[in-house]
């Protein structure tokens, strides 16, 4: 398993350094915003929209999850009323961290706000011990059970965990990584990273640029010198070798990497940028990200012009949550 970490500190996928990597691989992207005096809001990966009302929407992608505006540095609120006087017109954020200092910035400076949703996604709390944190939450059955896990995969082989260190070559883990996310269901679908090659070439170029600043961690899992398992605080993909899925190989490179966080100096606070209810990381890692979708406007945007945008925004986001009830009661199947 190969598994990627960018630390919190860096609020990776709103990083001006992150985003000017991979900017020439996401299509259709490109700086709404960019001040020539180097000014810190840059909106990358948006839309511009036109009905009901002409407005910018958030369109986040795989190497660009989160739809915050990028940021050199920790904006003032002067800076955000600035950048939202610039767009001119009310802006769509969906999936952001409430409590994140360009949230907060964006929230101060807007002359209007409504919030259509909020949700928690996981996360870690990265204070106290290791050893405190596993005896929190897990019960003794569990724990020996993530023990007999680790011993019966060690029974096939080699096991080993390595980790990437400052200075050394990101490549073997990035290659480790794709290859086996694109060995599973992710690949027969083509959904995996390496089923795009511009995207395989954005990560390998966002990554890079972070690894440069020291703000990537990334751990391979091997079995006699193979992976088994890949993954990203900001946790971002993991990816595992499904020959292996009965040791739960996924788990236990979280474990791991999760010790390796409580070591690492100065960090606070791990962001998992899963789903709401992910069916893995919600039960390791129990603490909580509160998160919204939001619609923000400048002073410009008058109070009707704002209503109506974000009026449209609610009515549709409960279209859609009733016609995937809908499904999902149709089709059987879970949500997850």
């Amino acid at each position: 398993m190969a598994m990627p970490v960018m630390t919190p500190s860096a609020q990776a996928f709103s990083n001006d350094v992150w985003m000017r990597a991979v900017l020439a691989h996401v299509p259709g992207t490109r700086a709404l915003v960019s001040d020539s005096d180097g000014g810190s809001f840059r909106l990358y990966v948006a839309r511009r929209a036109t009905l009901p009302l002409a407005h910018i929407e958030s369109v986040p992608s795989a190497l660009v999850p989160s739809p915050l505006p990028a940021v050199s540095r920790r904006p003032t609120v002067a800076e955000a009323q600035t950048f939202l006087n610039q767009l001119g017109v009310p802006l769509v954020l969906r999936g952001v961290p409430a409590d994140h200092p360009v949230t907060a910035m964006l929230l101060k400076a807007a002359g209007h706000a409504k919030v259509l949703k909020t949700w928690q996604r996981a996360a870690l709390d990265v204070s106290g011990s290791f050893d405190d944190w596993l005896m929190q939450n897990f019960d003794h059955k569990r724990r020996k059970e993530l023990k007999r896990l680790k011993a019966r995969l060690s029974e096939q082989g080699k096991l080993e965990l390595l980790e990437l260190k400052t200075g050394e070559t990101l490549a073997p883990h990035l290659a480790a990584f794709l290859a086996v996310e694109s060995s599973g269901w992710k690949g027969k679908r083509g959904t995996a990273i390496n089923s795009d090659a511009e995207a395989a070439k954005g990560l390998a170029a966002g990554l890079t640029a972070m690894h440069a600043q020291g703000k990537v961690r990334f751990w391979t899992m091997t079995l006699d010198g193979a992976p088994v398992d890949g993954g990203e605080a900001v946790l971002g993909k993991i990816g595992y070798v499904e020959t292996f899925s009965r040791f739960s190989p996924g788990v236990l490179l979280i474990i791991e990497a999760t010790k390796a966080l409580f070591a690492e100096e100065g960090l606070q606070l791990a962001d998992a940028n899963a789903i709401p209810g992910h069916p893995m990381i919600d039960r390791i890692w129990r603490d909580r990200i509160t998160c919204m979708d939001v619609v923000i406007a400048g002073p410009r945007v008058t109070a009707a012009t704002f209503a109506i945008v974000s009026h449209f925004h609610g009515m549709k986001d409960a279209s859609r949550a009733a016609a995937k009830k809908i499904y999902l009661r149709l089709t059987g199947r879970r949500q997850s």
